[in-house]
């Protein structure tokens, strides 16, 4: 059966630059391109990452601390995904500490020159910090949490950003999920704004029916930490088969 993910369950697939080595994680960002992602979320590792939880700070921490991956590993293995997949649609993520330890303007400009035009960085207030990327088109991604204030929500819709990650509960990756009831005012607010302003939700989504009720209510359900786990078990090839199964069967695609 063909894999139906990007056009049955809209999927932002997250893996870590350089775990388990950087080989290895060019070639899952292949599978996970093969499989149909509608977005690749490519994480610039950091050995101490605040948001993210046990599966994805050990997948971190290996790349870091024991393959010895750098910005420039990251940025070389980012180049090397554009080159041969030029249509795919790439986020980075990182964390403000390597970015400004590289050089701002410099990875500013390696990013627009690889095309990447959307930025995670958990831990930069992106209602006080958009200056960094005047000029650029590169934009920065604002992560989300279902008590956002109605004065903070309304400053960012002000902004100009065009992508939002919201979180789907109080929590870090891989943890247990839940959808948090205040997220549909969020994301009702965020589309009454432009229709065009997509939004994705993440944390703790592990199973493809999660992904499904996800995608109910936002644009892309974002996952992480159960790809790296499948990863982990070698059953990636798998669970990637399953979340095309499930929006196959629901649209009586199966074949």
């Amino acid at each position: 059966m063909e894999r139906l993910v990007s056009q049955q369950i809209p999927v932002m697939a997250h893996l870590v630059l350089g775990y388990p080595t950087l080989k290895e994680s060019i070639r899952t960002a292949e599978t996970y391109i093969a499989a149909g992602v509608t977005i690749l979320e490519l994480q610039i590792p950091f050995s101490h990452p605040t948001a993210d939880g046990p599966v994805i700070t050990a997948a971190c921490q290996e790349a870091v601390e024991r393959q010895h991956v750098s910005v420039e590993d990251s940025l070389a293995a980012i180049r090397t995904i554009r080159d041969k997949y030029p249509e795919q649609e790439i986020m980075v993520m990182s964390y403000v500490n390597r970015v400004y330890a590289y050089g701002l303007k410099k990875f500013v400009e390696t990013m627009n020159a690889l095309q990447i035009m959307h930025l995670i960085v958990p831990d930069l207030p992106v209602d006080d910090s958009s200056f960094i990327i005047h000029h650029s088109s590169l934009k920065l991604v604002p992560v989300l949490a279902a008590n956002v204030s109605d004065t903070r929500l309304e400053k960012l819709l002000a902004m100009d950003f065009d992508f939002y990650y919201l979180m789907s509960d109080f929590k870090i990756t891989g943890s247990t999920f839940s959808l948090n009831p205040r997220l549909q005012g969020v994301i009702d607010r965020i589309k009454q704004s432009s229709p065009a302003k997509r939004v994705g939700i993440g944390f703790g989504i592990s199973t493809p029916q999660q992904a499904r009720l996800v995608t109910e209510v936002a644009d892309v359900a974002i996952i992480g930490s159960a790809l790296i786990q499948a990863q982990q078990n070698g059953t990636l090839d798998d669970y990637l088969d399953q979340l095309a199964l499930i929006g196959s069967v629901e649209h009586g695609l199966e074949g």
